[in-house]
């Protein structure tokens, strides 16, 4: 009875150490999906300074803008662009399919604007700062050096910011996996 019991040990010691590996490796491979302006999606009545705030956004993330084709449209444009609302320079990507999705593929700034006349000096437009995922826990709790707003007096109309973001925790992985091994080791002594 004696090596049954320390087969047991065993095997509940290698699967709480390879539970806790993949939970490690996994929070690094994680990327969170982000709804721009959440349940307001991406229109000309809300506050993007003040989602982007909100949010700590890092490199492998999905941004998702949804509007209604033809109304909106979404520029990814350089910072010189993105203060002036002028797009005859700097425009580095168009996305016009009513569903668009970013992938934040470098650490860099990232400029945002709608280019239908009057949008972005309305307000539809913000700037972030995407960062290397460094710590298990994705969601930093100071959020206020990853957004970037513009250089002026645009006050928009304020959204509430659920942050109905796709991600699952690091903590919640962990604790379903752990939860996995106790059910298939219920015998520890």
């Amino acid at each position: 009875m004696g090596g049954t019991k320390s087969l047991k040990n065993c095997t509940l010691l290698l699967s709480i150490t390879l539970t806790l590996l993949c939970g490690f490796l996994l929070s690094f491979s994680m990327a969170t999906v982000y709804f721009v302006g959440d349940q307001d999606e991406w229109n000309s009545q809300t506050d993007y300074a003040s989602w982007a705030e909100g949010n700590n956004f890092t490199l492998g993330d999905l941004l998702v803008f949804k509007y209604v084709k033809g109304q909106h449209n979404v520029y990814e444009v350089s910072e010189e662009s993105f203060r002036s609302c002028d797009t005859s320079n700097g425009v580095l990507a168009k996305y016009e399919s009513g569903k668009d999705e970013v992938e934040l593929k470098k650490v860099k700034k990232y400029w945002f604007i709608c280019n239908i006349a009057g949008h972005c000096l309305g307000g539809m437009r913000f700037g972030i700062d995407v960062k290397q995922r460094t710590n298990l826990t994705h969601h930093a709790s100071n959020f206020s050096d990853h957004a970037l707003t513009p250089h002026n007096n645009i006050e928009p109309t304020p959204s509430y910011n659920n942050n109905n973001n796709s991600s699952i925790s690091f903590e919640l992985l962990l604790l379903l996996l752990l939860l996995l091994v106790l059910l298939f080791n219920v015998d520890f002594y």
